[in-house]
């Protein structure tokens, strides 16, 4: 047997049924290559927290993925998404039974690499990484909420007040998730940039902004708001800076279709079902 490029790796999985029997069959694949594999359930991430591997599969769907990305050092390995879940954008199709296939075609080095740029979030001296958003929402919906935002970019500086339930940051590969629900724009992931959007803003004009990767916004909630990273509550603030910039510490994702069919695959899986 050649000498594998890779000798450990790290399997992440959801712990439901189907994604366990997905993983073990991933974990055999490696280990027939020699690979030393250690295995984790995803809510269970603190127990390999501070340790390094070059690869790191992640057996689940989209918040199996968010929470990895949002918890994960600093230096990171290369991730291999295989699906298992109802929420999959940030995976390709890989059947259970092609994963052999799909195996083989890695350890051969037919795949190539996407680089999923990611915010770095500041809120009450906690720092995350955020891969899909942060969000501010104002604890009670039956009122409009205030809030301060400050945006600075290579050229402008601005600061202004919106009226709304709430506000939304992050990189582009969050453009696919709450921002195109609250209507804003779908961003390519190679996209350098960080997006904010308004949730039912009372100024009509009010529009959702692309701002360079470079930028940074602080947006200050005015009323007592709940804040959200990745899908997770991690604060109640009021008259609190939450300081949104861009990240250098991306995420190197194994592809093997390139280019992928990003776009239409988030439509498909958003349109109505009977």
């Amino acid at each position: 047997m050649d000498t594998p490029v890779f000798t450990s790796a790290l399997v992440i999985f959801k712990p439901s049924g189907s994604c366990i029997e997905v993983a073990k069959k991933l974990t055999d694949h490696l280990r027939r290559r020699g690979i030393e594999v250690e295995s984790v359930w995803v809510d269970d991430l603190y127990r390999i927290e501070g340790r390094e591997f070059p690869l790191i599969a992640l057996v689940g769907g989209d918040g199996t993925f968010l929470r990895f990305s949002r918890l994960a050092g600093k230096t990171l390995g290369l991730v291999l998404p295989v699906p298992c879940g109802r929420r999959t954008a940030f995976y390709e199709d890989i059947k259970p039974e092609e994963l052999g296939s799909f195996i083989d075609r890695f350890f051969v080095g037919d795949f190539s690499i996407e680089y999923l740029p990611r915010a770095r979030v500041v809120v009450e001296n906690r720092e995350y990484n955020v891969l899909n958003e942060v969000v501010a929402v104002n604890v009670d919906q039956g009122r409009v909420g205030s809030f301060k935002l400050t945006i600075k970019t290579p050229s402008v500086s601005t600061e202004f007040e919106v009226e709304s339930d709430g506000v939304i940051a992050g990189p582009s590969p969050g453009s696919s998730a709450y921002n195109l629900s609250a209507r804003g724009p779908l961003i390519d992931f190679s996209h350098l940039g960080l997006f904010v959007n308004f949730l039912n803003p009372l100024q009509l004009n009010l529009t959702p902004i692309v701002l360079p990767f470079t930028s940074r916004v602080v947006i200050e909630p005015e009323v007592v708001s709940s804040v959200y990273v990745d899908g997770e509550k991690v604060s109640s603030v009021y008259n609190t800076p939450v300081e949104v910039t861009g990240s250098w510490e991306w995420l190197r994702v194994v592809r093997f279709r390139a280019p992928r069919g990003w776009i239409l695959d988030v439509l498909a899986k958003r349109a109505l079902s009977q």
